[in-house]
């Protein structure tokens, strides 16, 4: 993953305390050792800009150097006219105040002062355009720093590394799933992801006869100490292998960093199974596998995948429970491993295989079938044209409410947008606003992620709509 790369300037005024300039010295090498931490490359300037040249001077050398974020330090009050020409840089901007040495007497820094005009000038004079700014304040490890500051490289990573990356749709949308359809110029125009269409479901049933043997008999054998299984044939756990490895190579090959494939139906009628465990493994290496060739929701697992480091899963909505204001997620079963809880995996049969009256459904899987350990869970998705997005959370839970076989678990303590949210509010707002049907997940609250990178993409958040029993206008 690449690396985030951050500038670290600072300006100064004559007739100011030089105090805060021993601090920018001390603050770079704390930076510096936070970079190790937080995994960003730190780019320090040791000019400290005093005119509106070394503003350009710098700004260029930044610029120059790739950076993705500058933080703009306030050892004293800065000029206006130098921190509007250092703002014309090409990365998002920082700017990051002190306290004032003392507390009486002549004012030392004007720290914080210079931090108002400075966020005021981002907005202000770059009309029609104004510059996006976060603010920080204080020492390096105080709480108006180092959590906003951990915050911002998370989200701005995120926003760096979907740039350019490549998705690769395997197989076309699955049928009936026409509220997935997207234009994958606009998922490009609005996300930076670039859609590859370069493979069928053909191609990777033709791959996988052709996998070495060895390679397949360890992949089943690491597969085997880790599952069990019930009610399906080794054959089709075979094939599941040997296509898992077909993609592997292919995403290896193409530098793809998400595969959006088409499970189903196409895999039925030609191979008598589902791709749900070829997904599951997939997504157990970490490289986000949506279902059923659902493009966005494989952009939303590579998102949440990219900031959390997490193995990522595309849900369905099941049921809900306006009792103990809790919801169902659900799916087929294409769980990563370690969603499990202590009963762990089994590889099962496809649901389809229950009630189909075609014999050569009768053994459809496999599937993973899971049910999720208790944690923290979060369902972001990108919708629109790729322009939009919502998230809710909740927590897992496990007290004996019944499921259906497949990938699954019952979530409660719901927050949409980081507020409580009562079930029925939160279903009609999917349901009013028309949102697709998948749900990609990932176990951990990474909503304060989600809204920073927000922030920084211009992504639009999906109103919520309280339920009532009438429409309304």
């Amino acid at each position: 993953m690449k690396k985030l790369k951050i500038g670290f300037a600072a300006g100064f005024m004559d007739g100011f305390s030089t105090v805060g300039l021993d601090m920018f010295s001390e603050y770079q090498k704390e930076l510096d050792k936070l970079s190790k931490t937080m995994d960003f490359e730190m780019v320090n300037c040791k000019q400290i800009m005093m005119t509106v040249k070394d503003a350009r001077d710098i700004r260029e050398d930044l610029d120059r150097k790739g950076i993705d974020f500058l933080l703009l330090f306030h050892p004293s009050y800065m000029i206006g006219d130098n921190v509007y020409e250092l703002m014309k840089t090409d990365a998002d901007i920082g700017l990051w105040a002190i306290e004032e040495p003392r507390d009486e007497g002549p004012m030392p820094l004007a720290s914080f002062v210079n931090l108002s005009q400075n966020s005021g000038i981002a907005k202000h004079n770059f009309k029609g355009n104004p510059k996006k700014v976060k603010w920080f304040f204080g020492p390096v490890d105080g709480d108006l720093f180092k959590p906003r500051f951990e915050i911002t490289v998370k989200a701005l990573t995120a926003k760096k590394n979907l740039k350019n990356a490549k998705l690769a749709q395997i197989g076309k949308l699955a049928d009936g799933h026409i509220n997935h359809y997207t234009d994958v110029r606009d998922v490009y125009r609005y996300l930076g992801i670039d859609v590859s269409r370069d493979y069928e479901v053909e191609d990777i049933i033709a791959m996988s006869e052709e996998m070495p043997d060895d390679l397949v008999q360890k992949e089943l054998k690491d597969l085997r100490s880790s599952t069990t299984s019930e009610r399906i044939g080794d054959d089709k756990i075979l094939k599941s292998v040997k296509m898992y490895l077909a993609i592997r190579k292919i995403c290896e090959e193409n530098d793809y960093s998400a595969v959006a494939f088409s499970c189903w139906p196409k895999l039925m009628p030609l191979e008598g199974m589902s791709g749900c465990l070829i997904n599951a493994m997939l997504n157990n290496i970490g490289m986000p596998a949506g279902c059923e060739a659902d493009v966005l929701s494989t952009a939303s697992m590579l998102f949440l995948k990219t900031v959390t480091g997490s193995a990522t899963v595309t849900m369905d909505l099941s049921k809900f429970d306006i009792n103990d204001n809790s919801l169902m997620l659900w799916h087929c079963g294409t769980s990563p491993f370690d969603m499990a809880n202590k009963n762990g995996i089994k590889l099962e049969r496809h649901y389809f295989a229950d009630y189909t009256s075609n014999e050569k459904l009768k053994d459809a899987g496999p599937i993973t079938d899971v049910l999720f350990r208790e944690s923290d869970i979060t369902v972001f998705r990108y919708t629109g044209d790729g322009d939009h997005f919502y998230y809710f959370t909740g927590r897992t839970f496990d007290e004996g409410k019944k499921t259906f076989s497949g990938s699954r678990g019952w979530v409660r303590d719901l927050m949409l947008y980081d507020e409580p949210v009562e079930v029925l509010d939160l279903m009609n707002t999917m349901l009013v606003n028309g949102l697709p049907h998948h749900y990609p997940m990932v176990m951990m609250d990474v909503g304060k992620y989600i809204e920073e990178y927000a922030y920084w993409t211009g992504l639009k958040k999906i109103d919520k709509i309280k339920y009532k029993d009438y429409l309304s206008v």
